[in-house]
């Protein structure tokens, strides 16, 4: 009886445990307002090479003349490294960005498009 009964409870909690690993991952939605694109042009600070998203972080200056530095999601590093983007961003160069703004208010975004120095610019995701 000990026999069987070991695989079945292994079994059960590798369900369980697995579940909640599914559920970790954020729904952008919950997170982001992705009803309202932003944009606005500012220089890349730092960037985060992370999975699953990069984040860029760019000094903005406000109307006010204050700056203030904002922290942009990517899409996953993978789809960066196969569009050709992770050679092109660079610390201290001007980047226009098109984002979705977190809910909560903070100066964080989803990136949805990003305009590189040279003019081009890049869709990382459906604004629809």
């Amino acid at each position: 009886m000990k026999t069987l009964l070991r695989p079945s409870v292994f079994v059960c909690i590798s369900i369980i445990l697995g579940a909640s690993v599914a559920a970790a991952h954020h729904a952008v939605q919950a997170q982001f307002d992705v009803n309202d694109v932003q944009t606005f042009t500012g220089t890349m600070t730092e960037v985060e090479l992370i999975n699953p998203h990069p984040y860029f972080h760019l000094d903005v200056e406000t109307p006010g003349g204050e700056v203030v530095n904002w922290s942009i999601e990517s899409v996953a590093l993978n789809a960066l490294r196969r569009m050709g983007l992770l050679k092109q961003l660079q610390v201290g160069l001007d980047y226009t960005v098109e984002y979705n703004p977190a809910r909560n208010g903070e100066r964080v975004g989803l990136m949805t498009a990003i305009t590189l120095p040279n003019g081009n610019r890049l869709l990382m995701r459906s604004q629809e």
